[in-house]
């Protein structure tokens, strides 16, 4: 059996992983837009409006970010219908080629000791596997990320310049991305860890142009390119000060050990240390991933950091991606011990980083792990229990997406079903919930302290709370 298991190819865990995604998208088939991804709904709603006849969408929606994962929504509900499933249907061939690249990643980058059942390791990342279920732009951007990296690795021009083109056209993340694929590029080429070829230059030039292109375009219809003059979004493009820039980096480092990811950290960094500092040892897909894992890390500190735009841990799944695939080459490098309890608690740590819950006072990236699934029971709940006391919706103030189901979930609400801005000197009700990170610790607390409590839903640590006024 275990000569079995050892046989099993990477063919046959990709379509072990196709099979797993086709039976996501049918359970959440009708699951609606969640969080960030509600404005990307908002934006392609727009483009659908309009006949597809425009791609790029007013200043009052616009947050800058190019608009190929709208542009596709659009096309998608065209094509078929403007609803979840087909938004979905879209995710799913994404998650598709997603994971393809992921295979991709592996098979020339796993030393050859490696069993391909390895890669289910990468694929049980608590952040991607959320990120396969909500409806955002990340995954896109995942892809053409891993595109990039496996064609500059295997030099494929053609794909490349599509994988390039893809990255700065699906979100602004993409220009961080491609100078991170550049400089991995000079020093892939520099240490002669990949072949090299002068027609994939091609590729960087063609994706400039073309997003040149379309930034004049913009520029010429809304009078500004990449910076947005959206007030929502231009306070998120600013420089920060020195006491902002340190709690960033705070922030920054947490992100990489949250959800049980600092198991990873755990095991990689020692042996990570060892083979840099044993000069006598080099692997060319072990120094590979190290080159491409660190390019990463500093691109995006660099980027990010330094500015006031909040950072998710969506943000980062190349990189959560990369260190696994790392730590799982390093590992066999050294023929580490006991590699069997190493695997199984890393999974274990994974698979309990959906049930990580903070105090409702902390902000939480709730769309990096599964647990914000829950919120839609606990929701259906608390609506069924407000109808049930004939409660009005516009007495109860929150701050709760709720008001946005024409974009999240396709209904129209009327003028009666819509709730209250979140208000604590004229509300009668208070409905909160730790699923949203915008009311500030002092409101969160006197509501508590001073408000009755009328009625709270929970399930498995995401909870709503409905307070009333005394």
């Amino acid at each position: 059996m275990i000569n079995d298991i050892k046989r099993i190819s990477f063919k046959q865990i990709l379509f072990f992983l196709v099979c797993v995604l086709v039976v996501e998208f049918l359970l959440l088939k009708h699951t609606p837009f969640f969080w960030d991804a509600v404005s990307k709904s908002g934006r392609a709603s727009w483009i659908y409006a309009h006949g597809l006849s425009e791609f790029i969408v007013p200043t009052e929606l616009n947050s800058g970010h190019p608009p190929l994962w709208v542009g596709l929504l659009a096309v998608f509900w065209t094509i078929f219908n403007k609803a979840l499933w087909s938004s979905r249907l879209l995710l799913l061939l994404v998650n598709i080629g997603v994971v393809w690249q992921i295979i991709v990643l592996c098979k020339n980058n796993f030393l050859k000791t490696v069993s391909a059942l390895a890669v289910f390791l990468v694929c049980l990342e608590p952040t991607f596997l959320a990120q396969t279920t909500n409806l955002n732009n990340d995954m896109l951007l995942l892809f053409f990320t891993l595109l990039a990296l496996n064609s500059l690795i295997k030099s494929k021009s053609v794909l490349f310049t599509l994988a390039s083109t893809g990255l700065l056209f699906t979100n602004l993340r993409g220009i961080y991305i491609v100078i991170a694929i550049a400089i991995i590029h000079v020093i892939y080429a520099r240490f002669k860890l990949i072949e090299i070829k002068k027609s994939i230059y091609f590729g960087y030039l063609f994706a400039v142009l073309t997003f040149a292109v379309f930034c004049y375009f913009q520029y010429e219809k809304l009078g500004w390119f990449i910076i947005s003059q959206n007030e929502n979004y231009n306070e998120h493009r600013q420089s920060v000060g020195l006491k902002q820039i340190l709690t960033n980096i705070v922030v920054y480092v947490k992100i990489f050990l949250e959800y049980g990811r600092f198991i990873i950290a755990i095991f990689l960094l020692p042996l990570l240390f060892k083979y840099l500092k044993d000069k006598t040892r080099n692997d060319v897909r072990i120094d590979r991933m190290i080159v491409a894992f660190f390019v990463f890390v500093l691109v995006y500190f660099l980027g990010m950091v330094p500015f006031s735009n909040p950072f998710g841990d969506r943000y980062f799944m190349i990189c959560y991606l990369l260190a696994i695939v790392l730590l799982v080459n390093l590992i066999e490098y050294y023929n580490v011990r006991k590699k069997i309890v190493i695997y199984t608690l890393i999974v274990f740590m994974f698979v309990i980083g959906h049930f990580w819950i903070y105090p409702a006072t902390l902000s939480q990236s709730w769309d990096s792990s599964l647990a914000y699934l829950n919120i839609y029971n606990v929701e259906e709940q608390m609506e069924h229990y407000i109808n049930s006391r004939g409660i009005k919706p516009s007495d109860i103030g929150t701050r709760i997406n709720l008001n946005s189901r024409d974009y999240s979930e396709f209904k129209m609400l009327a003028e009666t079903d819509r709730y209250a801005q979140f208000n604590i000197e004229t509300n009668k009700f208070i409905l909160l919930s730790n699923i949203e990170n915008q009311t500030k610790d002092e409101e969160l607390n006197y509501v508590i302290t001073h408000w009755k409590l009328v009625k709270t839903y929970s399930q498995l640590g995401v909870f709503m709370s409905l307070y009333q006024k005394e």
